[in-house]
């Protein structure tokens, strides 16, 4: 049993090596330019694929092939910050961020033209031996990215501490401003972090793909967000705090899917996650100085003047939001409602209805990210939740709609705030990491609770609403679906645009502005975060619950975190906080994929290049951030 279980130590270890080479990276990037950079990901699935093709096409050995894809990557993550995120420098801080999310985008759907969606194996140069000690074993691979593993880190760890390239990386990572000061050119290197977390990403990428054998162009943003979370349980700015947060994330992983069970694994290690923000925030080897999201500086940790919104106050005042009032919505919701009566055509009905729902999803999104400051990057788990909940009540109980609906809204609510307990001595990246878990435990929950869910085999046979109002009639129709989404819709935006024109919206915007001063003022902050995120809830229950009646099969994925990235772009696109941008953003966004659809399969490319087209023009959303 012993020996078994120095096996799973082992195996975690290993995978653990490429998820501390991962978060290295993230390390890297962060400590010069306090960025997050989702594309990340993107560069790692990239580099195992160069190397694919210089196997099997070029007939490379191994090593020239691995030499060659880190050299072209390497090059790639330094062009990406020259033509894409450096134009961003004086946007408010949250473009650049979505810029390397929309270039994640963009490569992997170049992935899928170039080497096709399937999963392809991956040649094996050698092979795989195993080695017994007793009942414990070790695979040659398992060797392979142990040494590959440890070669880079003590060779970057080398570079940083010996090298005057290090030292200068070091210098602007601790005070950019010093260190230009004394004559580095932090532009350069910026630039060089760059080029070496590509690096490492193609290194992690190329030891995957040994590991598991295979390459899939889906493969790098599950393994980018592990290497985001190895980073913050480390400490995002500690580059040995990397390594050791990707060895305990792989080794915790392991075991519980040794131990518990493989529909398990994730799960386990994002409560793990979970749990570590809530204790130790600043991470492992981290410390406590806000970064530029607000650090870890949990309840007292305010958003300094280079938040999410702008990168100063002075930006914030050159930009004026331009908002409908309440009665507005309403209004859009007669004039959408009047689109029946023009066309029955089930394609178009369809795609307006799923283009409303998203509008009320978004809007919820960016209460709690524009108003409140926190970033969602969970947000599906409550669309999820009211998905399912509208299932079980109309299916299970035979509710009408005005009552599922209404108790979809609560259970979600309830849900939201339970998840936001954990997250009220976090702020900034912290607090974004922790919306994270709490939406991959959303996922997961989804997948494995199988009682209720069904798992992977979706909840089907979802009713057509049936309205106890109007005599029990039943909405079978898609136009009869339609309206009571317009109404559903243009009331819960109507209500919500009251409340951020009232006075709790003013105290949830200065709480964004500066919690430390808002405890300091008073306020009962933890309250007003909690009722944000009730509403927020709420209103993600209901968009969930209109997504059943539209689907009447609710599947776990559509509840994906890349869909949950998504919708925090179009948030911010729209305008961080401004409820009517959020609205069209969500609404006209949902529509531009399926107008590009003559584009075929450069469809996705073609919306990549529009967001940061749009993030470029516009980078304080298209109708202002509030």
């Amino acid at each position: 049993m012993l020996e078994l279980f120095a096996s799973q130590i082992v195996n975690g270890l290993a995978i653990g090596q490429v998820y501390a080479l991962i978060a290295l990276g993230f390390s890297l990037v962060f400590g010069v330019s306090n960025l997050i950079n989702f594309a990340q990901g993107a560069l790692f699935m990239l580099g195992a694929f160069i190397a694919f093709s210089a196997m099997t096409l070029l007939r490379l050995p191994l090593v020239p092939a691995a030499l060659l894809s880190l050299c072209a990557v390497t090059v790639l993550g330094m062009l990406l910050e020259r033509l894409a995120l450096r134009p961003l420098e004086n946007a408010p801080y949250i473009a650049p961020v979505l810029s390397t999310l929309a270039i994640s985008l963009i490569i992997e759907q170049l992935a899928e033209i170039l080497w096709s969606p399937e999963g392809q194996a991956f040649p094996l140069p050698f092979e795989e031996a195993t080695f017994f000690f007793g009942s414990a074993y070790i695979t040659s691979t398992d060797l392979l990215i142990f040494g590959f593993g440890a070669l880079a880190v003590l060779g970057l760890s080398r570079f940083l501490s010996h090298s005057w390239l290090g030292r200068t990386l070091r210098a602007t990572a601790q005070d950019r401003d010093a260190a230009a000061q004394l004559g580095i050119r932090t532009t350069q290197v910026k630039q060089m972090a760059f080029g070496l977390a590509g690096a490492l990403g193609a290194l992690s990428g190329i030891l995957v793909a040994l590991y598991f054998k295979s390459v899939f162009p889906q493969m790098g943003l599950p393994y980018g967000l592990k290497g985001f979370a190895a980073a913050l349980l480390g400490g995002l700015s500690s580059t040995p705090g990397a390594v050791l947060g990707g060895l305990l994330l792989g080794v915790v992983e392991t075991l519980a899917s040794a131990y518990v069970g493989e529909g398990y694994r994730d799960l386990v290690a994002y409560t793990l996650v979970l749990v570590f923000l809530v204790f130790r925030p600043q991470g492992l080897l981290g410390d406590r100085r806000l970064d530029a999201l607000g650090g870890a500086g949990g309840a007292g940790g305010a958003m300094p003047s280079t938040s999410v919104l702008a990168s100063s106050s002075s930006q914030r005042k050159a930009v004026k939001a331009i908002e409908m009032p309440p009665w507005g919505f309403l209004a859009a919701g007669a004039i959408l409602a009047l689109l029946p009566l023009a066309t029955q055509s089930g394609y178009v009905l369809q795609a307006f209805a799923y283009a409303m729902i998203f509008a009320l999803l978004v809007a919820s999104v960016t209460l709690v990210s524009g108003a409140l400051g926190i970033l969602s990057i969970g947000h599906l788990a409550f669309y999820g939740v009211g998905a399912y909940a509208v299932g079980i009540l109309a299916r299970n109980h035979g509710w009408p709609a005005e009552a599922a609906l209404l108790g979809a809204a609560a259970v979600t609510a309830l849900i939201a705030v339970v998840a936001a307990l954990p997250l009220l001595k976090l702020g900034g990246h912290t607090a974004a990491l922790g919306t994270l878990a709490v939406g991959q435990i959303g996922y997961l929950v989804f997948m494995t609770w199988l009682d209720v869910t069904r798992g992977p085999m979706g909840f089907i046979g979802i009713p057509a609403p049936r309205l106890a109002a109007w005599g029990d009639a039943v909405l079978s129709s898609l136009s009869q679906k339609y309206w009571l989404i317009a109404a559903v819709s243009a009331v819960a935006l109507a209500l919500t645009q009251r409340l951020l024109n009232a006075d709790i919206g003013r105290v949830w915007r200065g709480i964004r502005e500066d919690r430390l001063a808002a405890h300091a003022a008073g306020l009962p902050v933890r309250r007003y975060i909690l009722l944000g995120f009730a509403l927020s809830g709420a209103l993600a229950g209901d968009a969930g619950g209109l997504f059943a009646y539209v689907q009447s099969v609710v599947s776990p994925e559509s509840f994906t975190v890349s869909g949950s990235i998504l919708l925090l772009t179009l948030a911010v696109l729209g305008g961080l906080g401004n409820l009517t941008g959020a609205a069209l953003a969500g609404f006209a966004l949902t529509l531009l994929p399926e107008l590009l659809r003559f584009f075929a399969e450069w469809r996705m490319i073609v919306y990549g290049l529009a967001l940061l087209l749009m993030l470029r023009l516009r980078p304080h959303g298209l109708l202002g951030a509030r």
